[in-house]
């Protein structure tokens, strides 16, 4: 919280007063109704926390929503006794009685907010930097004193709102990137835009009683607004892996488009009182604990729009130290071949480990495709595990069906005498709910208090898997094994609501970061699945990189904007080439947001895998030998972009999109006729 005398600002003849103001921006704060104004001093340029009087006109929307649409904040607040907990209501600077103090010092501005009828109280600090504006929401700040408590905050809800008769789009985090244009015709079918970054909470059974329809976790804390020849792009910088990122079109709640930040502070569970009784409803009681900030970085002329958009956050992530440096020149395109040792079935009362791949049968697929043309690869070798993932917490010895630990370290020996690392697949996050060693003691609680039991499997606290990490990392270190791919660590973080106190998503988050560090530097290399954002300082390779929309009627376009932010700095891939479903069009994205190629392979034929824990339909690598150099030779002509940023995107027509890189290169994509082609840049 900020220390000082009280501020009391004189307004101008528009209302507002110079709050801050540096070399490029200028904040102004109305202190009737505490609305804010951001003035780019470049071009003069105004944004507003709400919409204005003018605009405001013709607003039909009456009650609650209107008071909101004039407020900078919309807290929403529940009971914490009786009956009624699970009842909200909101608070806005409409609200009867509320008192307002205002602080300014050397730092920024603070305005806290006191309701004095339900005993709540919070404070927004604005600050001004060289980018934009950073807006923080400080845990101290957030006053509970009464039989009401905070649920979530929508902050600045309105920041940059616009109407369907302006030029321009919201920019949501939906998959790469999603674009909701003001003259969006599908807009107006869709019931709006939320979801939790990084997923929804999976401790809490709640989320999973929703509809079913398809959707894709968002996987970096990120949204933004263009309008006409200006925009923002804004990075929830504090406590965004508890928070929604929140798009309205018009009409559902007023007759703006809008996208904003929503903090999640407690969550709704669903609670069984006992095993007869119907699950009911309640609040988290304890608070998630943390500050909240986002900052909001403003864009003009070219770069205002989603290109601009992801350089900014590279930008970002740059000084943050998250991206450190740009990948090495390759002379040839990496391919990340994965192959499937195999895994256990259950057969006759028995466990049985079904073998897919030997060591001595990747050494002979490896060399085979690479006398064929499979110039630069690197092999993540699965299911090596004794009895493959049956018993999580029994890995050594290696499989003795597939050549035990003499054969895998023969393996890892050929791989490196042909310059291939060899990486093991791993996932340390589960405990099977019947292990006698672990059993609850180390599984991560949900809001009820209970284990969180997922289907027969506890997950894992942080420290357990850093545990088991450890102790396998060393063993698979005498092996000369060059990586580990992880499971769980760069898709899903969550809380721990142990009842000793939450752990919250951040330091789960800590927990895996500090993991993957740890991989790299006893391994040489650490990789993940997805990426969320959190990972991306922490690994070499990222697997299942999303590349699809969430098919949201709210949105219109999918753009490459993660691409674009990783680019030159993390290699990424999309699915296997022999498990897409549709081939040519899905090969084609990889080509246009600038993939590297990946297969999963296995000696036997995937019919042999029948029962066994396996999601493959068809990997048996003399039959994609082929295909796989073909398609290899066609990501090998992109060898040369593979180090490089791209620094523009662009729809063509309807099928035909064309990328940029920094040397000037321009790779267009036709999807219409089903090709690509490849123009040298200058620099090339």
């Amino acid at each position: 919280m900020y220390q000082g005398e009280a501020w009391k600002p004189k307004p101008g003849a528009d209302g507002f007063a110079l709050a801050l103001e540096n070399e490029s921006y200028a904040l102004y704060i109305r202190p009737d109704d505490t609305q804010i104004a951001v003035v780019n001093k470049r071009n003069g340029y105004r944004w507003t926390s709400n919409p204005t009087e003018e605009q405001l006109k013709e607003e039909k929307t009456k009650g609650l929503p209107l008071q909101n649409l004039k407020s900078p904040f919309a807290l929403v607040f529940v009971m914490t006794q009786g009956k009624d907990q699970t009842i909200r209501d909101t608070l806005n600077v409409s609200s009867p009685k509320m008192e307002v103090a205002m602080i300014k010092n050397d730092k920024g501005v603070q305005i806290s907010y006191w309701f004095p009828e339900k005993k709540i109280g919070l404070a927004i600090q604005y600050e001004l930097t060289t980018q934009g504006l950073k807006v923080r929401v400080p845990t101290d700040g957030i006053r509970e004193e009464g039989e009401f408590v905070v649920f979530t905050l929508d902050l600045l809800p309105y920041f940059g709102a616009a109407t369907s008769k302006e030029d321009g789009y919201l920019f949501v985090p939906d998959g790469p990137g999603g674009l909701i244009r003001f003259d969006s015709e599908q807009a107006d079918i869709s019931r709006g835009y939320n979801h939790e970054v990084y997923g929804s909470e999976i401790t809490n059974m709640a989320n999973y009683t929703r509809s079913g329809e398809r959707r894709e976790d968002i996987a970096y804390p990120v949204f933004g607004v263009k309008k006409g020849d200006n925009a923002y792009v804004a990075v929830l910088t504090q406590g965004g892996d508890s928070a929604n990122i929140s798009a309205m079109p018009p009409g559902l709640k007023t007759s703006f488009y809008n996208v904003n930040s929503n903090q999640i502070y407690r969550e709704e569970y669903l609670y069984q009182v006992s095993r007869l009784s119907t699950p009911t409803k309640a609040n988290q009681k304890q608070r998630l604990d943390r500050d909240r900030e986002v900052e909001y970085r403003f864009l003009t002329g070219e770069d205002a729009g989603y290109v601009g958009m992801a350089k900014s956050y590279r930008e970002y992530l740059k000084a943050n130290g998250q991206l450190t440096q740009t990948l090495k020149p390759v002379s040839h395109a990496p391919m990340y071949l994965k192959i499937f040792g195999g895994n256990f079935r259950e057969a006759y009362n028995r466990i049985q480990y079904v073998t897919a791949t030997t060591f001595p049968q990747a050494t002979e697929i490896v060399k085979s495709l690479k006398d064929k043309g499979m110039t630069n690869a690197k092999v993540i070798y699965y299911g090596w595990q004794d009895q493959g993932d049956y018993n999580m917490e029994k890995r050594f010895p290696i499989e003795k069906s597939l050549g035990g630990d003499s054969e895998a370290k023969k393996f890892v020996s050929e791989m490196k005498k042909e310059n291939i690392d060899v990486i093991f697949q791993d996932d340390f996050s589960w405990i099977d709910s019947a292990s006698a060693s672990s059993g609850k003691n180390n599984a991560i609680r949900g809001i009820d208090g209970t284990a969180f039991d997922g289907y027969g499997w506890y997950m894992a606290k942080p420290e357990k898997t850093v545990r088991e990490a450890y102790d396998t990392i060393d063993k698979l270190k005498d092996i000369g094994v060059a990586g580990i791919h992880y499971n769980m660590l760069g898709e899903v973080p969550f809380n721990d609501y142990d009842p000793s106190g939450i752990r919250t998503r951040e330091y789960t988050i800590d927990a895996y970061k500090g993991l993957l560090d740890y991989t790299r530097k006893q391994l040489g290399s650490a990789s993940v699945y997805r990426g969320n954002a959190y990972a991306v300082g922490s690994v070499d390779y990222i697997d299942y990189f999303p590349n699809e929309s969430s098919y949201d009627f709210m949105i219109g376009e999918t753009v490459p904007f993660y691409p674009i932010v990783l680019h030159g700095y993390v290699p990424y891939s999309f699915d296997e080439g022999n498990l897409r479903n549709n081939v040519e069009d899905e090969f084609l994205k990889a080509i246009e947001y600038g993939a590297i190629p990946t297969y999963f392979l296995t000696y036997k034929d995937s019919r042999d895998l029948k029962y066994v824990a396996s999601w493959l339909f068809s990997s048996q690598y003399e039959k994609w030998a082929d295909r796989l150099v073909k398609e290899y030779k066609d990501f090998d002509a992109l060898s040369g972009l593979f180090s490089q940023t791209i620094v523009n995107h662009e729809k063509l027509t309807a099928n035909r999109f064309v990328t940029t890189y920094e040397d000037g290169t321009k790779v267009i994509v036709d999807y219409g006729n089903k090709s690509f082609k490849v123009e040298k840049g200058g620099g090339a």
